[in-house]
Formats: structure tokens, C-alpha cells, sequence
């Protein structure tokens, strides 16, 4: 069991702010002793399967990247990967501001979190997002292993986690990137160890961390990492993988154990939901969860699981966020997941590369990205998806909106 944490005071905005409890006169970073803002009131009922999380904070601070470069031909307006092979540890250079280069605090997206009404068309939609010969094409190499990538439409920019995907003794520790359309791939936050990453309520970057075993908020502006979710009752998770959050502040995530590496187990390996008010609870005991997502309209929240049962399954999601009506939708395991706009399914995996799948369950087709572990849609009509898929990146333009991871 690990002890209480501390809370840092340092993203005391939108609803961050309000769940943590914090002041919008306190100081970034100032660090103090809080009660404990993810527990339920005093008197509230509470059994072995539900609980509120500790919290508390680790920081990092590294200068910003500057201004991205404008945008060039090729998908998502990205330019040529012809010489950029030597992305690993380009330098962030010293100008600060957010990565568009405008000052003060991160905007929210656009898109979130009314994902709905901000993204998606009203459509109709072609009845395949895929365009006759959509291949992706390489963005850039000189990764380890790319996951959790994630799209900021008012910045522009791309993000995914890179991490060390065999080393134990570091915990898998690894980077945030971040991809700007016409520009190359750079880090943009060392020393992250992140898998999946999602747009946070107050605009930053929500991430399943597995070098601490938590979820972690990255401000985007300070790069300053404040722990959101830290444990289950007082135990560790094994090695958060992936989140998925609703436009009401549900949030859903799965804990598996690929990164726990020599740490011993707390838990076993589940998906969790925090609800608005933080209360903790597990929604699915199935072993090794992996990719995540919600439907455009939210009332369908799809798992995977990998190395376990190797297999997709769908909940019903009521107007609180609860879930019910667990069923089978693919006997096929995914490791990340995305979403477009008609509802299509994209699951990723290392062999098979995009397999995409109607509301129904019917395959649509396959789109050819070796070693691909995320996917997220992107590009100024949001209609690019990119792909982490281990060393690289890739980008394809297909024909529907989708969501931003």
C-alpha cells in the first residue's frame, strides 16, 4: 500500500481546479498538505469495489518548443519523411510560450469536451471512411516505441508518448513527443513515461503513466506532471494503459501490467471508472485491458483486451456514466483504439496493422501500418489519422471526421 500523497497546486483552472480544490490565487507549484479532494463527503457509502484515489504531484519543468512550422502537402498537410530519420533527442529550443507559441495558459481543445457538437458533422457519412487505396505514409522514424497519440486542434500539434518498451529498470521510462504538420517529429517533454494520452477538461494532457503507476496531468505551458489519479485505495495499479473521458467528466481507464516490470502486483489487472465526483470504481475484471474509447454520442464504451482474452467488448453507457450490457463485439484483441465520426471502429494491431469495423461489428477493411499500437485523428479537417506504430509515425487522409484519440 503506498502512503497519502500531496497535492500540487499548479493547474488551478476549469475543472481540475474545482476537483482538486485549489485557490486561483495559489502559486505554480506551490506545494501543501489538502484534504483529500478525490474522497466522497464524510458519511457517504462506499464497498470493496468502489473507492475514492489519493492524489499528490511530481514536477518537471523544460523550456517549451516554439512555434510550429507551417503546414505542407502530403496527409494532414504533412511534409515529405524524406530525411528525417535522425528525430531522436532533437533539442527543444529555449523560447517559451505553449507549443503554437502563444503565451498564457493552454486553451481547451475545440473539441472537448463536447466531442459531439465540436468534431463531428451531422452528417451523412460515406458508408467507408476508407478512400480507394488509402496507405499510410511514413511522418518520421527514430522512436522506440510510439503510443497514446492525440490530437490538439487549436494548436495544431499531434502528441504521443515514445517510452523504453524493454527496459524494466527504468520502469519504461520515455517522452512525450509532439508532430506538427510540415515540421518534424521533437520531444517535447522528457522523462514522461506515458502510454495513452487523452485531451484533459481543462485543456491539457490527461496521461496513463506507467513509470509511477498513475494518471497524470502535463501542463502544457510549464510541462509541470500533477498526479490525478493515484491509486485504488491506497494500492498501486499495475501499469495504466489507456483513458477514455466523456464530455461530463467521466473518466474511463485499464490498468494491465505490460509495464509494471519488477514492481510488485497491488491489484489485479481491471478497468476503472472515476466518475465526477472521484469516486473509483472497477467496471470490468477482465485480465490485461488495453485500448479504450467512447462512441460519438457516448452511449457505447468499447475495451480490448490483450494477452488475455484477445477480444473487444462494448458497455452501454447511461446519462450518469455508469455502464452496463457488457457484450462481445470482436473475438480479435486491439491494443489502442479511435474513432471517427460515423461510429467506425479503428483497432490497432502490431501484425494486422488498422483493422476498421462498422457500429456493427463488420470489417471494413485494413489499413497497412506495421507495428501500429495508436491511432487519432487529426489535421486541420480532422480527417488524417495518425498512427504510432513502435519506430514511427504514420499519417493517412481517409473520408470521415473522427475524434481526437
Amino acid at each position: 500500500m503506498r502512503a497519502s500523497r500531496t497535492v500540487v497546486f499548479g493547474s488551478c483552472v476549469g475543472l481540475l481546479g474545482a476537483l482538486l480544490g485549489c485557490s486561483s490565487d495559489a502559486n505554480p507549484g506551490d506545494e501543501r498538505q489538502a484534504e483529500d479532494p478525490l474522497q466522497p463527503a464524510a458519511g457517504s457509502a462506499g464497498n470493496s469495489s468502489a473507492t475514492a484515489s489519493s492524489a499528490g504531484a511530481s514536477g518537471a519543468s523544460t523550456p517549451s518548443p516554439a512555434a510550429p512550422p507551417s503546414a505542407a502537402s502530403g496527409p494532414g498537410g504533412a511534409a515529405s519523411s524524406e530525411g528525417m530519420d535522425n528525430v531522436v533527442g532533437l533539442a527543444n529550443p529555449t523560447e517559451s510560450g505553449s507549443p503554437s507559441g502563444a503565451a498564457g495558459p493552454a486553451p481547451a481543445d475545440a473539441g472537448i469536451p463536447s466531442l459531439a457538437s465540436g468534431v463531428c458533422p451531422a452528417g451523412p457519412f460515406p458508408a467507408s471512411p476508407l478512400p480507394i487505396g488509402a496507405t499510410p505514409q511514413e511522418v518520421c522514424t527514430g522512436m522506440t516505441f510510439s503510443e497514446g497519440t492525440v490530437w490538439f486542434q487549436n494548436l495544431g500539434t499531434l502528441f504521443f508518448s515514445d517510452f523504453q518498451i524493454g527496459d524494466a529498470a527504468s520502469n519504461f521510462n520515455g517522452r512525450i513527443m509532439s508532430y506538427t504538420p510540415g515540421g518534424q517529429c521533437q520531444e517535447f517533454l522528457a522523462n514522461s513515461g506515458t502510454n495513452g494520452l487523452v485531451i484533459a477538461p481543462d485543456g491539457n494532457l490527461l496521461g496513463a503513466r506507467h513509470s509511477d503507476q498513475t494518471l497524470t496531468l502535463f501542463n502544457l505551458m510549464t510541462k509541470q506532471a500533477t498526479v490525478f489519479v493515484a491509486d485504488f485505495g491506497g494500492a498501486a495499479f499495475n501499469s495504466p494503459n489507456d483513458i477514455a473521458i466523456r464530455s461530463d467528466g467521466n473518466l474511463y481507464f485499464t490498468d494491465a501490467d505490460y509495464m509494471r516490470g519488477n514492481r510488485p502486483a497491488e491489484l489485479p489487472t481491471q478497468t476503472y471508472r472515476r466518475d465526477p465526483s472521484g469516486l473509483l470504481s472497477v467496471i470490468d475484471t477482465a485480465t490485461q485491458p488495453n485500448g479504450i474509447n467512447l462512441s460519438p454520442d457516448e452511449k457505447r464504451l468499447y475495451l480490448s483486451h490483450l494477452g488475455g482474452p484477445n477480444d473487444v467488448v462494448v458497455f452501454d453507457v447511461d446519462d450518469t456514466g455508469a455502464v452496463s450490457n457488457r457484450r462481445p463485439f470482436l473475438n480479435v484483441g486491439s491494443d489502442g483504439m479511435a474513432m471517427d465520426c460515423a461510429g467506425n471502429l479503428y483497432i490497432t494491431q502490431a501484425q494486422a496493422g488498422v483493422r476498421v469495423y462498422d457500429p456493427n461489428g463488420n470489417q471494413l477493411g485494413t489499413l497497412a501500418a506495421n507495428g501500429a499500437a495508436n491511432a487519432a485523428f487529426g489535421g486541420p479537417d480532422r480527417k488524417t489519422l495518425y498512427i504510432g506504430a513502435q519506430s514511427r509515425l504514420y499519417a493517412v487522409d481517409l473520408a470521415i471526421v473522427g475524434l481526437p484519440y
